[in-house]
């Protein structure tokens, strides 16, 4: 499930996490949310390596202004929440991400937004490593499919630096994270090398279509068995 989440996200730009952290957290919740981003962080460093594109300080600017604020709010309720309501909420997370993927809404293209969706991607990047979909959500109507993938790149990495630097601070970022990150390393590159083939070969829909029912299959199973741990608590 790894490679298929990187292949998605080298082909598209996004999905790495949309697709692996459901999986993941339901297997174990301490995968989520460090290791998923070191995985990220090193996809986005092999992307950008593979574009080769001048970085859109325009865009960053204002976007990565507002990933630290969301960054801190997300980490407290990382901090703070159990792992029942955390499931609940990343469940809750992709189902929302594939909803307005699937509606294709269009909002305007100003920094003020990019500040918001920047704000939006620090909290739920820091709760569950899906930090995509608002960017993207953004980006689609006003770049190019290779813009895109280069300016998101370029976003998750910076990105990652601020989440994992905040994790570690809250105490929340350790060895056993680091370790867990660098065994799916193998399969995040081998990931990229088919995303990055599928690119130029599958029609970007046709992948997007495919992610979207894991997506939204693996984030109703997250959502149901959250909501039944959670029972005897309501």
């Amino acid at each position: 499930m790894v490679t298929v989440g990187a292949a998605v996200q080298g082909a598209i730009g996004f999905g790495l996490a949309v697709v692996v952290t459901p999986i993941l957290y339901m297997i174990d919740p301490a995968w989520v949310p460090a290791p998923i981003i070191l995985m990220g962080m090193a996809l986005s460093i092999l992307t950008m390596w593979r574009i080769r594109a001048p970085l859109d300080i325009g865009v960053l600017a204002p976007a990565l202004l507002g990933r630290i604020p969301g960054g801190i709010i997300g980490t407290y309720l990382l901090v703070v929440a159990s792992a029942e309501w955390l499931g609940l909420g990343i469940g809750l997370i992709v189902l929302v991400a594939v909803a307005l993927t699937v509606r294709k809404y269009s909002v305007a293209f100003t920094k003020a937004n990019l500040f918001w969706a920047g704000t939006l991607s620090g909290v739920f990047s820091s709760i569950s490593a899906i930090g995509g979909p608002p960017m993207a959500l953004l980006l689609n109507h006003h770049r190019s499919a290779a813009q895109m993938r280069q300016t998101l790149s370029s976003f998750f990495l910076f990105g990652c630096i601020i989440a994992l630097t905040l994790l570690a601070l809250a105490g929340e970022l350790g060895r056993d994270d680091l370790l867990r990150g660098f065994w799916l390393l193998p399969a995040t590159a081998l990931g990229f090398a088919i995303g990055d083939k599928l690119a130029n070969r599958v029609e970007p829909e046709r992948l997007k279509a495919a992610t979207l029912v894991i997506c939204a299959l693996a984030g109703t199973l997250l959502v149901l068995r959250s909501a039944i741990a959670l029972w005897p608590e309501v």
